[in-house]
């Protein structure tokens, strides 16, 4: 396992989180890099031979198509199978992709072609995003989840976002070949660095129920009953959903905002996003820290309540300086929520569902994001662009509110030891002619063992004070055998 801070001591500034978490690290920036070059460069090469809107429109959705179609299978795969190898053929299959595509499409490139290539890059990111995220419980200790996630996130802010795109700008500018080249080398380098890892199987993972037996469908529907029975589960995935809705419909019409009501050139625009990125990964440096001083579902309600009023703040302000500001402490509020929400699932969820919760987590906050932008732009017709932020600024802090605000986090050990203890108890053995002399006491109380498979509905786990120097008292998850691998995070879970 990854080494950490002692127990019982304070989280030191600079948290070591063990070399395993290093490999995922390095294999994360390499993919994420990969991810930054070919989603600039496959609409970049339907736009240079098929110039026509509904074109370029439908690219994005045949790239988006798998997670409606496969996330939930993901997540059951993700649950039946070792995580790192999932992530590991992904960017194999992405590599050999692009490697394939360098040579086919030199030339002429047919737009059904790139379609199948866009689908094929889209079923193995659906299958790497679902199982990396699953994975990182397995390689860190649980208190340090948020600033294993904020390190993830990071790079991929910086190389997705803000590296990648104009890189693919200079390669298309080389050759076609040569940028789809690139990009298949990196998911091949991302794919070398999970080499160096162990396979994440925990020791039984075959005998777990719902793990190997059962069909896809029984375990899907397993995934989404726990989510459902589990309050806290249950109100910050509708949370997602809902910055999902509020994400799309503002950014497709952002740059609208940019040339028209800010009055912007192209590099303006380029500039307001590098604010916005700026503004992300000063947060997700933030966002961990903070976590140590705030409860978990306060910090996250409250982000989110700063991130629709930076929304709203947009679409008043007519100034470009306001502007970029604005995108800049959106991105700051935007990793307050996603960090935290996302280390909060991972620690709430059992070992054997991790996959199936992360891929209706991804369902949530990307099945929403077509619906989001259709609605942004009726929104625009029907009102105005600016008026566009400050609607959906406004829904998303009123939203965040109504949905967050029943999660107390004033659970106490009672309460939780309650929930477990509601669970039918086991049949008692039949008596023995000679009874065994009974067991020692156990080290840790009722509520430590590990949760079941549904648990009834929960709140959140943390106290409503700041986080205490102790650990939480909970028996430790099954780790992998000395080193492990696993993902990359969602900017959006993107949320």
């Amino acid at each position: 396992m990854a080494s950490t801070a002692r127990s019982g001591t304070r989280p030191v500034r600079r948290v070591d989180l063990g070399r395993p978490f290093r490999w995922l690290w390095a294999s994360t920036a390499a993919s994420n890099a990969g991810d930054g070059i070919t989603r600039t460069l496959l609409p970049l090469l339907v736009v240079a031979h098929h110039p026509d809107p509904a074109a370029v429109a439908g690219l994005t959705t045949v790239n988006m198509l798998p997670w409606l179609l496969f996330a939930l299978p993901a997540g059951v795969l993700a649950d039946r199978v070792d995580r790192r190898r999932i992530v590991l053929g992904s960017n194999v299959i992405r590599a050999a992709a692009l490697l394939g595509a360098a040579l086919a499409l030199a030339g002429n490139r047919p737009l059904p072609l790139l379609y199948a290539l866009a689908f094929l890059l889209g079923i193995a990111e659906t299958l790497a995003d679902t199982a990396a995220p699953a994975m990182l419980p397995c390689l860190v200790d649980e208190r340090h989840l948020e600033r294993a996630n904020g390190r993830l996130l990071t790079v991929q802010i910086v190389l997705n976002e803000t590296i990648g795109p104009p890189l693919a700008g200079l390669l298309v500018g080389l050759t076609a070949a040569a940028a789809l080249a690139t990009g298949g080398v990196l998911y091949a380098l991302a794919a070398l660095l999970l080499f160096g890892l162990a396979p994440l199987v925990r020791p039984g993972r075959e005998a777990t129920p719902g793990a190997s037996q059962g069909g896809v469908l029984r375990d899907i529907r397993g995934g989404l009953g726990f989510v459902l029975r589990h309050r806290v589960l249950r109100l910050t995935l509708a949370a997602s959903a809902l910055y999902g809705l509020v994400f799309s419909a503002t950014f497709s019409m952002l740059v609208l905002l940019s040339e028209g009501t800010l009055g912007l050139s192209e590099t303006g625009y380029g500039l307001l996003l590098t604010a916005g990125s700026l503004g992300a990964v000063a947060g997700s440096w933030l966002a961990p820290r903070a976590a140590d001083r705030l409860p978990t579902v306060r910090l996250a309600r409250w982000s989110l309540v700063a991130s629709g009023a930076a929304y709203a703040a947009l679409g008043l302000g007519r100034h470009p300086v306001l502007a970029a500001l604005a995108l800049a402490v959106n991105g700051v509020f935007m990793m307050g929520w996603n960090i935290p929400v996302m280390s909060l699932r991972q620690r709430l969820t059992p070992e054997e569902l991790q996959g199936r919760v992360m891929s209706v987590s991804r369902l949530c906050a990307w099945g929403t994001m077509p619906v989001g932008a259709t609605l942004g732009g009726l929104l625009a017709e029907a009102l105005s662009v600016p008026a566009v932020f400050v609607v959906c600024g406004t829904v998303l802090a009123v939203g965040a509110l109504l949905l967050l605000a029943p999660l107390r986090e004033a659970t106490s050990a009672a309460e939780n030891q309650q929930a477990h203890t509601a669970l039918p108890a086991p049949s008692a053995p039949p008596p023995s002619p000679d009874p065994p002399s009974p067991d020692p006491p156990s080290p840790h109380p009722p509520s430590s063992a590990p949760p079941p498979s549904d648990p009834p509905p929960a709140d959140s786990p943390r106290s409503d004070s700041p986080r205490s120097d102790t650990p939480r008292s909970e028996t430790p998850r099954s780790h992998a055998p000395s080193s492990d691998a696993p993902p990359h995070g969602d900017l959006l879970d993107k949320g």
